[in-house]
């Protein structure tokens, strides 16, 4: 950093502040959550003002070497994974990886000059470094990207969620949320509107980190459209994807040849499911599952794609939605109040729940070429969503954000 009030931090002998990257709750190879793809590209970006350490249990280090490689100013610490679910036995997990980060960090040295940040709002992530802040000083940057609603939220708008899984999943969340604002120093979340949950004299101690889209990924030369409707996210609930198979069923009924390309992984019982209920509608001979997918090969996908869904039914960004607009996709989606600031460009907007409202969008993007091309960003505008949403850009608005805090 350059600004002076940090700099004073740097003990003599460090030329560049030290920011620690505390990774249990990462995605496992295989699959990329929003919050790993956030703290990846904080390594990969932060690396040029400060010295960078990542520490990952084994069975996730591929997920940061196979995505940022061996690239300078950039330590990997590994340590030893939690035999079993870290859900099923959650006071045993914290336990191994507090001991565990507590080594890494005093091979470090970790103390109050030190930033450390916390890459899940998960208990894996936020008790080991909530457990060793008081001891050790540093300054913590706790992440919070979704503020679960209350059960009664759930039950009026409809969202489908278990009734009592939900409730759990509520306490769990809140009660990590109420923890970390005890002690954190700082928090990255993912959207402006979930201000609201701080004290007011905290927001500018609270940084919205939207996410990005890796532009230079895009392929730059036109592609034939090979594919009709693109989908690409973790397949659960919240995407919403359950409830797409019955709007996909309304686009076949019109229109028979149409396929779908599902790119995505979840929970095994969930991807169960959902082939299940494909296979129920009818619709499963339609579809192209293509599991993970990511980097080139992805945004490959997009640009052979006419129509991008992004039906989510409870969100605060959705960084795939970015991701195929700056490809020069149109992308249909459900009015959430949330996302209404986040798209602004490219997107067709459906009131919430409304399948039919939704079917009848992706089919006029099918066969309207003139209403598609009225949706579609143009040039100018997929050159400014790139620039708008390049993970670069994010990465100096958050070194930036870094420098005004003391």
């Amino acid at each position: 950093m350059t600004d002076s009030r940090s700099e004073s931090r740097v003990p003599a002998g460090r030329e560049r502040a030290r920011f620690v990257m505390v990774g249990f709750g990462l995605s496992e190879p295989g699959t990329m959550g929003g919050n790993t793809k956030i703290a990846l590209e904080i390594a990969r970006n932060l690396r040029a003002s400060h010295e960078v350490h990542v520490v990952v249990p084994a069975n996730k280090a591929e997920t940061v070497a196979g995505t940022l490689g061996n690239l300078p100013g950039l330590t990997l610490h590994v340590v030893p994974a939690f035999e079993g679910s870290d859900l099923r036995h959650p006071v045993a997990s914290v336990r191994q990886f507090t001991a565990a980060l507590r080594g890494v960090f005093d091979e470090l040295q970790v103390g109050p000059s030190d930033l450390v940040y916390s890459c899940s709002d998960i208990h894996v992530d936020t008790l080991p470094c909530f457990r060793l802040q008081r001891r050790l000083g540093y300054r913590w940057i706790a992440v919070q990207f979704l503020f679960v609603p209350f059960l009664f939220e759930n039950l009026a708008k409809g969202y489908g969620f278990p009734a009592l899984k939900y409730v759990l999943v509520w306490l769990y969340s809140n009660g990590l949320f109420r923890l970390a604002r005890r002690r954190a120093w700082a928090f990255v979340i993912t959207n402006h509107s979930d201000l609201v949950h701080f004290p007011v004299s905290f927001r500018p101690r609270v940084f919205p980190y939207y996410g990005g889209v890796n532009v230079e990924q895009i392929p730059s030369a036109p592609a034939a459209k090979t594919r009709d409707v693109v989908f690409c996210s973790r397949l659960c609930a919240q995407k919403g994807i359950r409830g797409f198979l019955d709007v996909w069923k309304r686009v076949l009924d019109r229109l028979p040849a149409a396929r779908f390309t599902l790119i995505g992984t979840g929970a095994p019982d969930f991807e169960r499911s959902l082939r299940a209920k494909a296979e129920a509608l009818g619709v499963a001979d339609s579809i192209d599952w293509m599991g993970y997918v990511n980097n080139e090969a992805k945004y490959e996908i997009y640009r052979s794609a006419r129509v991008m869904v992004h039906p989510t039914v409870f969100d605060n960004n959705g960084m795939v939605a970015a991701e195929a607009l700056c490809s020069g996709l149109p992308v249909v989606m459900y009015d959430l109040p949330a996302l209404r600031s986040v798209y602004t460009t490219g997107c067709v907007k459906v009131p919430f729940g409304d399948q039919s409202a939704f079917a009848d969008r992706v089919v006029k993007l099918l066969t309207e070429p003139d209403y598609a091309a009225s949706v579609a960003p143009t040039a100018a505008q997929v050159a400014a969503l790139r620039a708008h949403w390049n993970w670069s850009q994010r990465a100096a608005q958050f070194a930036a954000w870094l420098q005004t805090l003391s």
